[in-house]
């Protein structure tokens, strides 16, 4: 899979080059045998409120390799998104919309979070991009998303390829 993340509406130097050093380990995390066989073994996705609920982990793996997003549902093996940042006090890191291709990141805590948890957010709101969804606010079964799996799955891959 590569990578395809536009910085250009980023305010400043520094979140634009954070964003290019997070795609360098995305990309390697997400072409890892790691990240493929953690995904394979989610053992629950009860917390999915999408039809991929009922899809089986290699299917699961197999469209976020694809890069076929609702928005562009073309297989070319490629994430697509634009990065915006804003400020808001609110307890969000970052959100989308179906409707565009735009991730926004909220600088309140991107600005301190590491590389890994930048990713950790691009991943799960590209997960959004290609279909899943979860509760709106926090459940018991939140965490059991595929958004949020793919968290802990792409946070315990970081740690382990790059320390």
């Amino acid at each position: 899979m590569k990578l395809n993340i536009n910085v250009e509406k980023l305010n400043t130097e520094d979140r634009k080059n954070k964003v290019r050093k997070t795609v360098v380990q995305m990309e390697v995390i997400l072409n890892s045998e790691n990240f493929r066989k953690k995904v394979i073994a989610i053992k629950s996705k009860h917390g999915e409120t999408t039809k991929f609920k009922n899809y089986s982990n290699q299917e699961i793996y197999d469209l976020i390799m694809s890069g076929a997003e609702v928005l562009h549902p073309q297989v070319d093996n490629e994430l697509d998104v634009t990065i915006d940042d804003y400020f808001s006090w609110k307890r969000v890191i970052g959100y989308t919309m179906g409707s565009i291709d735009t991730i926004y990141v909220n600088t309140k805590y991107f600005d301190k979070r590491e590389t890994k948890l930048v990713g950790s957010n691009i991943l799960h709101e590209y997960g959004h991009k290609l279909g899943f969804g979860h509760d709106f606010r926090s459940t018991s079964r939140r965490p059991f998303s595929i958004c949020y799996l793919l968290n802990d799955i792409y946070e315990s891959c970081h740690t382990e390829i790059f320390g």
